[in-house]
């Protein structure tokens, strides 16, 4: 295949992929600028999410412009060459990170923050890390160039290997563990914990197995199984669009999960507030041993009825402490208040008077 021709092919893919994008956007604009926006400063997720989406929008948006210039057959030198194809992997590995960052915080509320998980998702992700960013001089610096800046070959294919064996890796893990704790049963849950893990552990499966297929299809094509120009150039702009994807998706369903969790719980308090009128009968109370200080007969005992104002949250289960519990209230990160996953309890004074005879 010519390298005129891959260059065509992938402005058509690059434009392709950008309108989807950008239908996406336009779509969940109205969620992002309602849910997202007013947490940017006080929330991690709110950060990634908004990070991760203008920056693989304005990424792609620059693909369709130097791939225009690829598909019209304009010569660029070199060093821009490798200018290009530098910047293609550091954007790469910061949604890789972004991405791999939303998913390790997911696992870790599976977990209710378990040291031990947290230590294996920090040595996953640590190791990944370190062997992105060793590997990414040697997929730059290893590529040769048609004059177009199509790819046409690579002189060692270690660093794409090494740094799709460790993010295959990583992604697997935060897979496995994602699985595990949902087949490990939530038969004592509540239907707002099952809920959300039901919803966690689908955007976090769909989102790991999509970038393994892809990197695996990359390696496949390192390790000389199938040989085309095309797989070399277009796997970034592939692999680019499907983490943007999956990183909006992840924190906008957890957002919108919240928010509906919030207007049940709203909804349930707005008649919450129960009263009950606890009336004792005289005949309970026996003689009194001193009669000068207390009344001499019942019948001069006068009992007001006591009123408990209890305010209760049904949206709550109390008594009752598990995985999704802690992770609705941790949804509000450092906001929220303990308080607000607890009921209330009122109680007003209740008084006895009584007239004696002396």
């Amino acid at each position: 295949m010519s390298p005129s021709t891959v260059a065509h092919t992938i402005f058509i893919m690059t434009t392709t992929l950008t309108a989807l994008m950008v239908i996406e956007y336009a779509w969940f604009l109205s969620d992002e600028v309602r849910l997202i926006w007013p947490k940017f400063r006080k929330n991690t997720e709110a950060k990634v999410f908004l990070v991760t989406r203008y920056v693989g929008l304005a990424g792609q948006s620059f693909n369709i412009w130097f791939s225009y210039r690829m598909a019209s057959e304009i010569p660029n030198h070199p060093i821009a060459c490798k200018a290009w194809y530098s910047y293609q992997t550091a954007t790469i590995q910061c949604m890789l990170v972004s991405v791999e960052l939303l998913l390790m915080q997911l696992v870790d509320k599976m977990y209710r923050k378990d040291k031990y998980i947290r230590g294996l998702l920090l040595v996953f992700g640590g190791a990944q890390c370190a062997a992105m960013a060793i590997s990414a001089r040697l997929i730059v610096t290893g590529v040769r160039y048609s004059p177009t800046c199509v790819i046409i070959g690579s002189h060692s294919s270690n660093g794409r290997i090494f740094a799709g064996i460790s993010i295959i890796t990583t992604y697997m893990f935060i897979l496995v563990m994602m699985q595990w704790r949902y087949f490990k049963g939530s038969s004592g849950w509540s239907e707002a914990s099952r809920a959300w893990l039901k919803l966690t552990v689908r955007d976090g499966s769909c989102t790991t197995i999509a970038v393994a297929v892809i990197l695996i299809f990359m390696m496949l094509h390192n390790f000389g199984v199938f040989e085309t120009q095309m797989t070399g150039n277009i796997v970034f702009y592939v692999l680019l669009s499907c983490l943007w994807f999956a990183g909006g998706r992840i924190v906008l369903h957890q957002e919108k999960l919240r928010q509906s969790h919030e207007s049940q719980k709203g909804g349930a308090n707005d008649a919450c507030l129960w009263t009950m009128t606890v009336e004792v009968e005289p005949d309970y109370f026996g003689p009194f041993d001193d009669p000068d200080a207390c009344p001499a007969s019942h019948s001069d005992l006068k009992v007001e009825s006591s009123e408990v104002s209890t305010s209760f949250d049904s949206g709550s289960d109390v008594g009752t402490k598990d995985i999704t519990d802690e992770s609705l209230c941790e949804w509000e990160e450092d906001n929220a208040s303990l308080s607000d996953c607890s009921p209330t309890l009122t109680l007003t004074e209740t008084g006895i008077s009584g007239e004696g005879s002396g």
